[in-house]
């Protein structure tokens, strides 16, 4: 993982610029017995120091494997030297023994740290023994005590260091494992983009054939389904009515289990199984969510092995924060999209389906009073055919506000003010607009929603307000983005300001615009004053 890799290699680059500082220390303070290898060492020091430095600086250009084999040359070539001053320098030696029992408890281990430990005792008890110029069982009988205690020093503190290493490099790992997945679930590729390659991810993982997510609304009580097969780059979305709560949630299951049909430890309900009928599969509970959910992993007939799961667990719950918020932002969708739909089925019944019901009732009469009376009869089909042109203008523009649009933020203030134009071009009611520029970098989906909002709060101008000059203003306000919309009209049925609880609490106010405020979170009030007229507002925040 390279952001594992990267944060182990900054470890290593702190360590070797600290280890540096301390060999010249080590250096200064306690003089060699030997001349010669004192300029040795001195030479090696001054040249780690500069090349630590170097490493540290150009870290994020030595990535590839070969780059990072040669730098742990460098450090092996300077360990060569602090080995055969060992005797002599013991002060230098020891850090650079920990030094080495970090990288290779970061590399491979505690096991790895005890395997150069015992390696590097071997090697001081060689210089050792060509220092003392004797043959080697006159040596080993007089080896001195302090030697041994060295030795043992150096294994004990040498599986020590290399354990901590170990831990830290898995905690890194596991860190940046769930970084990589915490930015699959981010929003800006539009939905339902997220939740795909969120469970094509985790198919990758743990080598399973197919991903199956279940969640239970607690508000709607609707059980959301997200089935992915990165096979054969199949993603569905289904929602499923509260009776399947039980089928997929399997609510008598552990928390977190695996199961294979050969072993058949957990009977499945009878739908679950039909449906899916899976070889094996690892379920495990979702974490930090209001609602109940479980997420499913299909495998073979071999099925997952429990590390698998203890790490499939371990992730969920790393993740649960930014899973939950996804499948709020998701339960918040679906519940403006219901809105929407209903206001579309109020606007077509209250409008089309009317006019039509009436049209289909004045026919039958005119039908009937076109031989007595032709001329009367003409004069109403004619007033008649108005109200239906009427009606079609209004079918139209009804139309229009359905066609998805896009609104990046550099343009926001020109569509403000092209819609703003026609609407007064159409329904004769004056509109001022002061929109200033906001930042370019927000959210195109963002923006489409205010966009939406005021052309809501435009139309329910026309169709209730019976207004003859509306005030529209668009400013960026530090972190909030800020709506006013303001008309003369007959205002509400209060008196006051109202936020969106009391709204909702009270059923007043515009359902749609305050449930795209909500998914944005953003907050909602209108100020009234009956008979003259009304102001909504509309702040969003921008972090």
């Amino acid at each position: 993982m390279a952001s594992a890799v990267e944060a182990v290699e900054r470890l290593k680059g702190l360590a070797r610029l600290v280890l540096a500082a301390t060999l010249g220390a080590a250096f200064l303070l306690v003089p060699p017995r030997s001349a010669p290898l004192y300029i040795l060492a001195g030479v090696t020091f001054v040249l780690y120091f500069i090349y630590a430095v170097a490493v540290l600086g150009f870290r994020r250009q030595l990535t590839s494997r070969a780059a990072r084999a040669a730098v742990l040359a460098g450090d092996a070539a300077a360990l060569v030297v602090v080995l055969l001053v060992s005797p002599s320098l013991p002060t230098a030696f020891l850090p650079f023994f920990l030094y080495f029992a970090l990288v290779a408890g970061l590399w491979r281990g505690g096991w790895a740290a005890v395997g150069f430990s015992l390696l590097v005792s071997l090697a001081y008890l060689a210089v050792s023994w060509q220092e003392s110029a004797g043959e080697l069982a006159g040596w080993l009988r007089g080896l001195p005590r302090e030697n041994w205690l060295v030795v043992g020093g150096l294994l004990a503190a040498g599986a020590l260091v290399g354990a901590v290493a170990g831990r830290q490099r898995r905690l890194m790992e596991r860190t940046a494992l769930a970084e990589r997945f915490a930015v699959l679930l981010n929003l800006d590729a539009g939905w339902p983009a997220p939740a795909e390659r969120w469970l094509a991810a985790l198919c990758a993982r743990y080598a399973a054939a197919r991903a199956l997510l279940a969640y239970r609304d607690p508000e709607t009580d609707r059980v959301l389904v997200w089935d992915c097969r990165p096979a054969g780059g199949a993603f569905e979305e289904t929602d499923r009515p509260p009776r399947d709560a039980h089928e997929f949630l399997l609510d008598l299951a552990p928390a977190n289990f695996l199961w294979r049909a050969a072993e058949k430890s957990l009977e499945l309900p009878a739908r679950f199984a039909d449906e899916f009928a899976p070889p094996s599969f690892a379920s495990a509970a979702l974490a930090a969510s209001q609602g109940r959910g479980r997420l499913f992993l299909f495998g073979g007939a071999e099925g997952f092995r429990s590390a698998q799961l203890a790490d499939l667990q371990e992730l969920l719950v790393r993740l649960g924060p930014g899973l939950a918020n996804l499948l709020l932002i998701r339960s918040q969708v679906a519940r403006a999209v219901d809105a929407e739909r209903d206001r579309i089925v109020r606007e077509l019944h209250d409008g089309v389906a009317q006019t039509l019901a009436s049209v289909a009732m004045q026919l039958k009469v005119y039908s009937q009073q076109a031989r007595e009376d032709p001329a009367r009869t003409a004069d109403e089909l004619a007033a008649l055919q108005t109200a239906v042109r009427a009606q079609q203008e209004e079918l139209r523009r009804f139309l229009r506000t359905l066609k998805p649009v896009r609104v990046p933020a550099s343009e926001l203030g020109r569509w403000m003010l092209a819609h703003c134009a026609q609407f007064e071009q159409e329904t004769g009611i004056e509109v001022e607009v002061w929109a200033d520029p906001v930042d370019s970098d927000l959210p195109e989906g963002l923006c489409r929603e205010v966009f939406w909002i005021l052309r809501e709060a435009l139309h329910n101008v026309q169709k209730h307000a019976r207004a003859q000059h509306v005030l529209v203003r668009l400013r960026q306000d530090g972190s909030f983005l800020r709506l006013l919309v303001d008309d003369d009209g007959a205002g509400f049925s209060f008196t006051g300001t109202y936020l969106q609880r009391a709204l909702e609490e009270q059923g007043l106010g515009p359902v749609s615009i305050g449930e795209r405020t909500r998914a944005l979170g953003g907050t909602l009030s209108i100020d009234s004053t009956p008979g003259s007229g009304a102001t909504l507002r509309v702040d969003i925040p921008l972090t």
